[in-house]
């Protein structure tokens, strides 16, 4: 059914679907964070990108940890 802006098929075109974050999903990612799991193991055990992981723990109030690399000698 067409509205003020087009077509519905054309507004939903407009925008990426995001995958919606469970419950379930959020209290992993408290649970790895309190745990100091960097941001790329997390993300990749939720199946998520490190963006998604550091906007939704930014958001939250959940502190995730630095990492910085080793330097080499």
């Amino acid at each position: 059914m067409p509205d003020a802006f087009g077509t519905a098929q054309a507004m939903q075109s407009r925008y990426p679907l995001l995958k919606k974050w469970t419950a379930q999903e959020h209290e992993r990612l408290k649970t790895m964070a309190e745990a100091g799991r960097r941001p790329d193991e997390i993300a990749l055990a939720l199946d998520r990108t490190e963006a998604a992981v550091r906007v939704r723990a930014w958001q939250h109030g959940i502190a995730l940890g630095t990492v910085t690399a080793k330097r080499s000698k």
